[in-house]
């Protein structure tokens, strides 16, 4: 192994990169020592948290990694030192940082690892993916979802989405391949302006080369549970699968089984260039509900 060098703590990645390499160093150098991590565990005093130093989801004390290379029988001096300067970047905080009392702490693995992405792989069948969301949508939506909020509060929530989205906006964008229920349209959640103007939005989306959409086939909803896969830069990292239900995540350690749920999504559902001509249907189709809400007719 040899030494590392990382962005600066302003880049999107600093705080996920570092944890997930280390990560994975780690579960490399307690399978080459044929221990199980109950085994391991016994250095640091708890299989949870070394579960969580592996999957990268957790700083890494310190004093944790002496331990563990001690247990692992990794007495090369540089090999150490690698050790212990991934785990000083893993303590780094990410641009998030100003909008932390506003993440919960089970969505906050999942923004790390979105913001260090190479590609991201999602279905979404309650509402249009919050990297594709136009404002007007995404605050009618947040407000939707926190009624009690105050302006500043919504104000700082729908920052916070928006910068999200530079991870495809940017200068190197990461790609995205959304799979849209269309179900997603028919639910009354902005006016039918700001949803012509999300439609509008998705359109120009699908002209970026790193954005792919698709539709599910009209009247076919509910192919599943909302999923999303993500892949890092780096190749001796799984993919990261992310699950959200009811308020809370599941992180599965396993992503084959989700990589073909996603596969076998994408050949049900519409393909990608057929979904332009199936937006503009849906802007032309568009009428005022009771209530000012919108509906596709």
């Amino acid at each position: 192994m040899g030494w590392v060098a990382w962005p600066a703590a302003s880049e999107t990645d600093a705080l996920t990169r570092p944890r997930m390499v280390l990560g994975a160093r780690l579960r490399r150098m307690r399978e080459r020592s044929g221990l199980a991590l109950a085994e391991a565990a016994a250095a640091i005093g708890s299989p949870a948290r070394l579960e969580a130093m592996e999957r990268g989801v957790t700083a890494s004390d310190p004093r944790a990694l002496i331990a563990l290379a001690e247990t692992y029988g990794i007495t090369d001096h540089g090999t150490r030192m690698v050790l212990l300067e991934l785990a000083q970047l893993s303590r780094q905080e990410g641009w998030w940082a100003p909008y932390r009392q506003l993440i919960r702490s089970w969505f906050l693995p999942y923004l790390g690892v979105e913001q260090a992405a190479k590609l991201i792989r999602c279905y979404a069948r309650e509402t249009i993916p919050d990297l594709l969301q136009h404002a007007d949508y995404a605050r009618a939506l947040i407000r939707l979802k926190h009624p009690h909020a105050d302006e500043h509060e919504l104000g700082q929530r729908l920052r916070l989405r928006l910068r999200r989205q530079q991870i495809i906006l940017g200068d190197r964008p990461a790609r995205l391949w959304a799979i849209v229920d269309q179900a997603v349209f028919h639910r009354p959640v902005a006016d039918t302006g700001s949803m012509f103007r999300q439609l509008a939005h998705l359109q120009d989306l699908c002209e970026l080369p790193n954005v792919t959409i698709q539709l599910t086939p009209a009247g076919d909803a509910g192919f599943g549970a909302p999923l999303t896969l993500v892949q890092l830069p780096e190749h001796d990292i799984d993919e990261v699968v992310f699950l959200e239900r009811l308020g809370a995540a599941v992180y599965p350690e396993e992503p084959d089984f989700h990589r073909h749920e996603m596969n076998a999504l994408a050949v049900l559902s519409l393909p990608p260039d057929q979904t332009p001509a199936r937006l503009q249907e849906m802007i032309s189709r568009l009428l005022p509900g009771k209530g000012g809400t919108w509906r596709i007719a």
